[in-house]
């Protein structure tokens, strides 16, 4: 007979322990299923060489990416060594952009371009900044990054911040501006 308390059989003490391997098993299959999402999450589907992407409206070619490489993920293309062609119209070739790299928003077609970027225009103009936001859907570059515009006749415009269109015909520096011009203005008596 017997009263109160636990019975030792032996067996139980090999329970407990099939039981808590089991449960180690189980977390680490989830933490190695969680690292491999991770890894997943952060390896490109697809990686490509000599990437070229043509955006067109209505038949016609509005920008050309190029670059050396591509990394496509599920929502963004990475590029590096971008280049980026304007298309007028007409579709004539009017502003080239380039950077060491960049990234597409492949559902907008919005691109960043960072690292070197310079953006020259049919008439020579050229932009030089750290980073450009290209915004598809108004057809337009956007940077809060410092900018440096030189113009043909050597005008120097610098600011921090900038808003243009590609051919930098409108442009819109956000803030800190400075400029040389070497028009003379008239003496006023």
């Amino acid at each position: 007979m017997i009263t109160g308390g636990f019975i030792n059989r032996g067996g139980d003490d090999l329970m407990i322990k099939k039981f808590f391997i089991f449960l180690l098993f189980v977390f680490l299959g989830c933490e190695e299923e969680t690292l491999k999402e991770n890894i997943e999450k952060h390896l490109p589907r697809i990686t490509l060489e000599n990437f070229t992407l043509i955006e067109t409206s209505e038949g016609k070619k509005k920008w050309n990416l190029a670059a050396v490489s591509a990394y496509v993920y599920e929502e963004v293309i990475n590029v590096e060594s971008v280049k980026i062609k304007f298309y007028n119209e007409k579709e004539n070739e009017y502003a080239w952009l380039k950077g060491n790299e960049g990234q597409l928003n492949i559902k907008n077609h919005n691109i960043i371009v960072r690292d070197s970027v310079v953006l020259i225009t049919e008439d020579s103009t050229e932009l030089y900044t750290d980073s450009l936001f290209w915004q598809n859907d108004l057809q337009i570059i956007i940077t809060d990054a410092r900018v440096k515009i030189i113009k043909k006749d050597s005008t120097v415009i610098e600011g921090n911040g900038l808003k243009t269109t590609p051919d930098l015909q409108k442009i819109e520096i956000i803030g800190d501006i400075k400029g040389i011009s070497p028009i003379q203005f008239p003496k006023i008596k």
